[in-house]
Parts: structure tokens; C-alpha cells; sequence
């Protein structure tokens, strides 16, 4: 049966608040699945699982999917959809709140995120999955194609920024494949990709203050028409005086009227160990 119909017979309509575009297409149904490189052992996270037309192929291929989904509507339906299959578990829950360290100390294994996530949360789902990234081994999510861009992006683009900088910090990432609106219901408005993040097993660049270099990063993505030194005394230096931060500056090799785009992530944490005697 395919999604429109189950909807319709459901009487639920999908919510534009909560970002629900359900995958429609199993031809990207099973790429998404291949792209995880999935085994019969692994233990796979599902972020909105809607009607599971994902969760059914991952099923097939793994020891447990957790299926996680906000709506109650679809809840109920997924809970009698995968009654009698001990290796889906549906949970009820909002993912940029939900605690994943009890599903890792039941498996003392660390598992995979495949999920079509809900646009509306794309951007922090991410940033949380890198707080949680010790759970985790491949990230395979389905995104806008602005944010995957934004994922992948390198310096002195127009997509680079705080994505594309603690992408590059914590993990390999990849555009797998785009997605066309044609493959969902209700269609986006807006291309989609599949990237793939594997999770470093340490960080590329060593960081021994990481708070330090997201105040960085934050101030001069913030302030980003403005120079890197003033976004910096904008931000979260304003307690420190301009021309000690254009000092740092230049003590590291960056001019002081560059601009927080044009800096790779060396360049950032080279300015973090400095900015950090300041602070």
C-alpha cells in the first residue's frame, strides 16, 4: 500500500510544522539502506520513522532497529505495524532531547543513525549527533541539499560554516547521493541528498578546548560580514580588548581582517589556543 493511500485511510494528514516528507521511492528506500553498510549484528537508530517504509528494509538487515518518532498519530501505527517483530522497537520520543547511552550500554557496541530526518530539526539533529557521537560509528542521513552542501562545504565557499567545520572535526563525510521531491509525499519544495558521516575514532585536528573554539566559531559565523577580529569582539571576546585579539591574530599567522569563512579548521584551532590565554 503506498504512503498517500495509508495516509488517506489513516485520516492523518502530514504536518508541516514537524517537517514530515515520507520517502516514497524504494529504489531510494534501498540505497539509503546499502549506504550504511549494514551487517546482521548492527544496531541501527531510526530518527522519524513515520509509517516505517525504512524501517522495513532495515529491519531485514540488522540484529535491532530502534525506531524513534515524535507523532503520536504515527506511533500507534508503527507499534501495530511491527507488533510481533522483536527486532524494531518503537519509541515515542523527541530525538534532539532523547538519551541514547542506555540503548549503547544494553549493546556495549556502538550502532548506526539511518534516518529520513524531519527538515524542521535537520541542523540541530545533527549538532546533537555530534555531542553523542561515542554512541555511534556511520551517521546516513537523508537532508535538504542546502544543509548536506553545508555538511560538506570547504572554506571560502558560500555554504561553509559551523557545519562544515565540526563535520570536518569529528567526521568523513560524503554527498552519497541527491534525491529529487518526486520521491516523497507530500514533495519538498527543495532538493534533497543522502550523506554519509563516518565518525573519526578522534578528532582530525587535536583541540584541547573545544568551548573555547566554538565561541570562535559561533562569533565568527555570527558576525560573519564582519571583520574576523571585530566579529570576535562582538562575540563571546567582548571582555577582551581589540587589540590583544588582533594581536592573537597575527601571532598565528591570520590577518586580523580576514573573515571567519576563509579559515580552515587548523586555522581555528591554532586561534583557540591562543584566544585561550586570553580568556
Amino acid at each position: 500500500m503506498s504512503i498517500r493511500r495509508q495516509l488517506r485511510e489513516l485520516q492523518i494528514r502530514p504536518r508541516k510544522r514537524l517537517g514530515q516528507h515520507f520517502v516514497t521511492d524504494p529504489q531510494i528506500l534501498s540505497r539509503i539502506v546499502d549506504c550504511a553498510a549494514l551487517t546482521p549484528e548492527d544496531v541501527v537508530v531510526e530518527i522519524g520513522a513515520g509509517l516505517g517504509s525504512l524501517t522495513v528494509p532495515l529491519a531485514k538487515r540488522v540484529r535491532k532497529v530502534y525506531a524513534i518518532e515524535l507523532d503520536p498519530r504515527l506511533v500507534r501505527e508503527l507499534k501495530k505495524q511491527f507488533f510481533c517483530r522483536d527486532c524494531v522497537e518503537v519509541i515515542q520520543a523527541d530525538a534532539l532531547q532523547f538519551d541514547f547511552a542506555p540503548l549503547y550500554g544494553k549493546w556495549q557496541r556502538q550502532m548506526k543513525v539511518v534516518a529520513n530526518l524531519p527538515y524542521e530539526i535537520s541542523s540541530p539533529m545533527i549538532f546533537r549527533l555530534f555531542q553523542e557521537r561515542r554512541y555511534f560509528s556511520i551517521y546516513v542521513l537523508m537532508l535538504q541539499m542546502e544543509v548536506a552542501k553545508r555538511v560538506v562545504a570547504h572554506p571560502g565557499t558560500k555554504d561553509y560554516g559551523p557545519l562544515s567545520l565540526w563535520s570536518k572535526l569529528y567526521t568523513r563525510a560524503q554527498i552519497a547521493f541527491a534525491v529529487g521531491p518526486q520521491a516523497f509525499y507530500p514533495q519538498p519544495k527543495v532538493e534533497s541528498a543522502v550523506v554519509r558521516l563516518d565518525i573519526l575514532q578522534m578528532p582530525s585536528v587535536d583541540v584541547p578546548d573545544e568551548k573555547i573554539l566554538q565561541q570562535i566559531i559561533r562569533s565568527a559565523f555570527t558576525y560573519r560580514r564582519k571583520t574576523l577580529a571585530n566579529a570576535l569582539r562582538l562575540g563571546s571576546f567582548s571582555h577582551v580588548d581589540l587589540k590583544k585579539i588582533q594581536d592573537a591574530l597575527q601571532s598565528v599567522k591570520i590577518s586580523p581582517l580576514s573573515r571567519g569563512e576563509t579559515l580552515s579548521l587548523e586555522q581555528f584551532r591554532d586561534l583557540a589556543q591562543r584566544l585561550a590565554a586570553l580568556s
